[in-house]
């Protein structure tokens, strides 16, 4: 027997919410500007150009952060020191390409030290960061928005100090293509976040992880009495959160070809957060989506834009954003949903000459 589809359910559903919300932000767009949806192609620098594809764009260093607070909101938890990774994460490949800029005073197409190392090792250290919120929330019983509200204290400390407090600038070419470049006819950011949503995806829904993530953040005690190593599942949640956080720096740095210790990453926690909270994840922990979390962190961008494209001024910009954001997420609560899938399932039963219960 043929499966009646239950648009009540899907009525019900955060994600469709999210979906409404990102179609009526875009139709606004579109009134605004009404070549918003133009793409064009420029062969000189082999790369689409259009308001589409710098919003997908410009939101990467934030989808990719997502990817791993959506984990850490799963387990009921946040995650504060990811705006600092990013910071540390530029300086730290800053200084391996410049390194004493009393010597090499002036920036170029070089690197001091080989590029790998400003690439491996900045990774490496946000996640060793990251395993370091693990070991005080796991092993240390700490809450996790307290103990990861450490490294966002420190962590600008810790950037400034590998700097010596000075910000590097370079020129070197392939450092720029990360933030910069193009592959595929895509600005590079697009596509490094598209392998990143790949493989985060795979790792925690083609394995028991994803599974592991969501029983340890409903009732940690009876995780680990099932027979789930609920610490070791803490840690690696934070250090893959570190690493992604790390490939987010990286990102920006490249973007400015600069570490800006003070100001990279700033608020990246904040839109993270809301990103996953948009694409309907619960603070309380338990299930997760990360198709919802791609999409909140899209969403954001797009009011972003929208913004810009008001003309808003800047002091009015985060109110601005934040009244948006606020719409949406009304729109998605419980109340809400239920009162529009009641109203659907009643027109159903009275088209169908059903009693409306």
């Amino acid at each position: 027997m043929k499966k009646r589809f239950d648009i009540s359910s899907l009525m019900r559903s955060k994600l469709t919410w999210a979906v409404v919300a990102e179609a009526l932000i875009l139709l606004v767009c579109l009134i605004v500007r009404p070549d918003f949806f133009k793409i064009s192609y420029q062969p000189s620098t082999g790369m689409l150009y259009g308001n589409l594809i710098d919003i997908v764009n410009r939101s990467s260093e934030i989808t990719i952060i997502a990817m791993g607070m959506t984990m850490v909101i799963a387990l009921g938890g946040t995650d504060l020191s990811v705006g600092a990774l990013v910071a540390v994460a530029g300086a730290i490949a800053l200084k391996f390409m410049r390194w004493d800029v009393t010597v090499y005073n002036t920036p170029g197409d070089y690197t001091v030290y080989p590029f790998v190392l400003a690439i491996v090792v900045p990774l490496l250290v946000c996640i060793a960061m990251g395993l370091f919120n693990g070991l005080l929330i796991a092993k240390g019983g700490m809450q996790p928005i307290i103990a990861t509200l450490i490294l966002m204290v420190c962590g600008r400390g810790i950037a400034q100090i590998v700097t010596n407090g000075k910000q590097f600038t370079t020129g070197y070419s392939p450092f720029r293509v990360i933030g910069q470049g193009s592959m595929f006819f895509l600005p590079t950011p697009i596509v490094i976040t598209v392998i990143v949503i790949v493989c985060v995806s795979l790792f925690v829904r083609k394995t028991a992880f994803g599974t592991f993530v969501e029983a340890v953040g409903v009732n940690r005690s009876a995780a680990r009495l099932s027979g789930i190593n609920a610490q070791m599942v803490i840690f690696i949640v934070f250090a893959l959160t570190g690493f992604l956080s790390g490939i987010s720096g990286l990102i920006y740095s490249s973007r400015i070809m600069s570490n800006d210790s003070n100001n990279a990453g700033l608020n990246y926690e904040m839109d993270a957060i809301l990103a996953v909270v948009i694409g309907g994840t619960s603070m309380t922990g338990g299930k997760f989506s990360l198709a919802g979390t791609v999409l909140g962190s899209i969403i954001i961008r797009t009011i972003v834009t929208l913004v810009y494209y008001f003309g808003i001024a800047s002091e009015a910009t985060m109110a601005f954003k934040a009244v948006i954001i606020a719409v949406v997420i009304v729109l998605q609560s419980e109340p809400v949903r239920e009162a529009f899938a009641k109203r659907t399932r009643a027109r159903s039963q009275l088209a169908g000459g059903g009693a409306v219960k």
